[in-house]
């Protein structure tokens, strides 16, 4: 496997080996509607591509044909969708406390060389010091979102980006926007203890990859009889997977 080793390789690896994989050799497949809405977003955020709106009923037949063929340097949306990424993006453009934040390199691929891998990260934002990943989400709350950035491994893709940029003293933002009106925005920064744990996990999942990549051994979770008993307590709160 010859591609550079991406977070979501990764964070598959955290999984068992057979997931990850998978993820390093599965085709890629089209984005889901909220990856394409948060595609949309950045793009109409940071114009570094073009979004527009087919007005069409359905997504088939020979307009839609056509309106893909004079429009592929863009994103495509349904006009519902399309409305909803612009009053996103106007509202993270009007945000105050996020707006410095959001101002450096846009989404710059970076090749770099570590623990021993091949590697590639596309932070959303490189600023002067600091690196800020754009995210929506079912819920920006405070009380919530922490939950759900922890299901998403948020704080190792960002500290997979600190070792991208050869600088792990820079600081790193999460600014997220409710995917529903009226759009709150809350901005995050990550503590040196989420970093360090989001250290820990890379080196984990990297190790598994390595060990399962040179013996050609892609293991599910285990490969013995577990036994089966009633848990304990009740699992933790995970809510849900959005990009």
């Amino acid at each position: 496997m010859n591609e550079p080793v991406r977070f979501s390789h990764l964070k598959a690896y955290g999984k068992s080996a057979m997931h990850g994989a998978f993820a390093r050799t599965k085709p890629e497949l089209p984005p889901t509607d909220a990856m394409q809405l948060g595609s949309a977003v950045d793009a109409l955020l940071f114009g570094h591509k073009k979004v527009y709106a087919f007005e069409g009923a359905v997504r088939r037949g020979k307009a839609w044909d056509e309106f893909q063929e004079a429009h592929k340097d863009g994103f495509i949306l349904t006009t519902k969708a399309f409305y909803k990424a612009r009053n996103m993006a106007d509202a993270l453009g009007s945000c105050k406390v996020a707006e410095p934040l959001l101002k450096g390199a846009y989404q710059e691929t970076i090749l770099f060389r570590w623990n021993g891998l091949d590697c590639r990260a596309t932070p959303d934002v490189h600023g002067d010091g600091f690196l800020t990943e754009l995210k929506t989400s079912m819920s920006s709350d405070p009380n919530r979102f922490p939950w759900h950035a922890r299901s998403m491994a948020y704080h190792a893709q960002m500290r997979m980006q600190n070792l991208a940029i050869e600088d792990t003293a820079a600081a790193c933002y999460i600014v997220c926007i409710e995917s529903a009106e009226p759009y709150p925005i809350q901005v995050y920064q990550l503590t040196d203890k989420a970093l360090q744990e989001g250290e820990k996990c890379l080196i984990a999942w990297s190790e598994r990859l390595k060990v399962a990549e040179q013996s050609s051994l892609y293991p599910p979770y285990t490969t013995c009889i577990m036994p089966l008993d009633v848990p304990d307590e009740e699992p933790d709160l995970i809510f849900e997977e959005e990009e």
